[in-house]
């Protein structure tokens, strides 16, 4: 086992973003008259794209037809609002910051909209070199489709098996054994990661992923990549 690229989700396992994003769903809702919804009703639902958690906030006689025009008021009010409450989690920049000067090759894979994807990476995380920054979008479908996280190991020039992926939910440890490669869960985020067994590691600090990588890496070997 070697560890030569990560993958990051993003929402709940770097960015703590949930506040802005229940802030603007529920600005929706209120526009349309329908019952807005706390916190705690948003970490139940955010992890499978902005789609799935507008439907999933909608009353139940909105949901399941065509939902484009909240998705679309949504999107525009979460792309004015994507700075406002979140904040990077603690300790994360500690982690960056190493495996930047390791020479270790970073990627996000969210299911984040590329658009807002890009917002929010080049708002919070711009300082870090991220060889590939991945939301969902017409190239790049929903994970657990390994699609994006292919893509980035192709770009590194990486065998998937030496990339570590890293995420708050089962989706992404879905996403990392769909593409060959060694799936690490965090506790911090806002999913359920996996039961022990179903992940390489699940890790209760970010410093733990340092740890992890310092553990599993070929300082020469990281050079090639």
């Amino acid at each position: 086992m070697e560890v030569k690229a990560v993958i990051f989700d993003l929402d709940g396992t770097l960015i703590d973003s949930i506040e802005d994003i229940a802030d603007a769903n529920n600005k929706m809702l209120s526009d349309f008259g329908f019952p807005v919804h706390g916190v705690k009703e948003y970490i139940k639902w955010i992890g499978n794209g902005a789609r799935l958690l507008v439907e999933a906030s909608l009353p139940p006689k909105e949901r399941g037809g065509d939902i484009a025009r909240f998705l679309s008021k949504y999107n525009s009010y979460y792309q004015q609002n994507t700075h406002h409450k979140s904040k990077v989690f603690s300790g994360i920049d500690k982690v960056l910051d190493a495996l930047t000067e390791k020479g270790i090759p970073m990627a996000i894979n969210t299911n984040k909209p590329q658009h807002l994807t890009d917002e929010v990476v080049g708002y919070y995380l711009k300082k870090w070199p991220f060889k590939c920054v991945i939301g969902h979008s017409n190239t790049f479908p929903h994970k657990p489709n390994p699609k994006g996280a292919l893509h980035f190991a192709k770009q590194v020039n990486c065998d998937p098996k030496n990339v570590l992926l890293i995420g708050d939910s089962v989706v992404d440890i879905q996403t990392a054994k769909a593409a060959g490669m060694m799936p690490m869960g965090v506790s911090w985020g806002y999913g359920q990661p996996c039961i022990e067994g179903d992940c390489l590691k699940i890790v209760n600090q970010p410093l733990e992923i340092l740890e992890f990588v310092e553990n599993n890496i070929n300082e020469t070997s990281i050079k090639e990549v």
